[in-house]
């Protein structure tokens, strides 16, 4: 049973991205990297190293979307900063992999987090400009 409700949820949340908003996109975006920090840190305290491997490449994968993402033409400074932050999570996740450090998975999602907690605090009427 647990099975197949996870295969339902996989199928709603790919379903949901095909429909999705570019801002909705982005937003959730920003929610599985954060999950697959979580997952690969306790793949780590489980030992579980295929999983922690995987988890992490997913997040390195999504990182580079975000940093792909950026307008650096409409967002001057901004995109700049973004994707400074964004590069660096790369390497700390990349070294988290190898070194299988929690504590650099740590201090990435301490960086993502208040970058999406402003994504999230885009106003609704501003959010239709957002582009992806």
């Amino acid at each position: 049973m647990a099975h197949l409700s996870l295969k339902k949820y996989q199928q709603t949340t790919v379903s949901n991205a095909g429909e999705a908003s570019p801002y909705r996109l982005v937003a959730m975006l920003f929610q599985k990297l954060l999950d697959n920090i979580a997952t690969a840190k306790g793949a780590i305290s489980q030992k579980d190293y295929a999983k922690k491997g995987e988890q992490i490449s997913n997040a390195i994968a999504i990182v580079g979307v975000l940093e792909g993402s950026l307008d650096h033409e409409k967002g001057g400074e901004i995109s700049g900063n973004l994707s400074a932050l964004y590069n660096f999570c790369s390497e700390k996740l990349f070294e988290a992999n190898t070194n299988n450090d929690i504590e650099l998975l740590n201090e990435v999602a301490q960086i993502i987090i208040p970058i999406k907690s402003g994504w999230d605090a885009i106003p609704p009427a501003e959010q239709g400009k957002v582009s992806f």
